[in-house]
């Protein structure tokens, strides 16, 4: 098979293609109504607002710690319930754990 028969058909072959839609970009809901029972309200979100505060800080040091995949599951659900960063309720864990072990 030359190179041109073998372009046409690859042409012919990509032309036959169905186009691909575009996604369209999520756009939150401004008038869904939210239910006061507490079992069904949103859970908070947390204050990200810190975020980027923390990371171009000098009082702040990124560090990396490994969890097992449950406990990042359960730290990440009372992240999001409790309205925190994963990182602030670390932060008062281990603090929490230093002022009890003084000693050390």
């Amino acid at each position: 098979m030359s190179d041109q028969n073998r372009f046409a058909n690859l042409l012919k072959a990509a032309q036959q293609q169905p186009e691909i839609e575009t996604p369209v970009p999520f756009e939150p809901l401004s008038d869904v109504q939210t239910s006061e029972h507490p079992d069904t309200q949103a859970p908070k979100q947390p204050d990200i607002s810190t975020s980027k505060a923390k990371s171009s800080s000098s009082d702040y040091k990124r560090t990396t710690v490994y969890l097992t995949q449950e406990l990042h599951r359960r730290l990440k659900r009372a992240s999001l319930d409790e309205g925190m960063e994963m990182s602030d309720i670390a932060e008062s864990a281990i603090a929490a754990w230093l002022e009890e072990h003084s000693d050390v």
